[in-house]
């Protein structure tokens, strides 16, 4: 059974034909997308992987990065983001008072 690739509903239709592979659309959140499409390029994981590096230490800014990668300032700025949405929220003891 096809399931939603961002919200894993069930409630998939057929969206015609995208480089000669059905494309189907969820009816719960509206994405369309293409069953079994999971490229990924590495160069990519590894660009992204630097920019979240160099951005944490301080080194660099969102317009030196994209001028590195050769992407748009706003690029850099979603993979810091997407990066920094994956790290869990520090847990702060009641023991400590200001």
């Amino acid at each position: 059974m096809i399931q939603c690739k961002r919200c894993q509903s069930a409630f998939i239709v057929k969206n015609g034909l995208v480089r000669y592979k059905p494309r189907y659309k969820c009816k719960a959140c509206g994405l369309n997308f293409i069953e079994g499409d999971m490229r990924v390029k590495e160069n990519l994981v590894v660009k992204k992987a630097l920019a979240v590096i160099l951005y944490s230490l301080g080194k660099a800014s969102f317009g030196m990065l994209g001028k590195i990668f050769g992407v748009n300032r706003s690029l850099t700025y979603r993979w810091i983001r997407e990066e920094a949405e994956k790290i869990p929220e520090p847990a702060v003891s009641g023991e400590i008072r200001a």
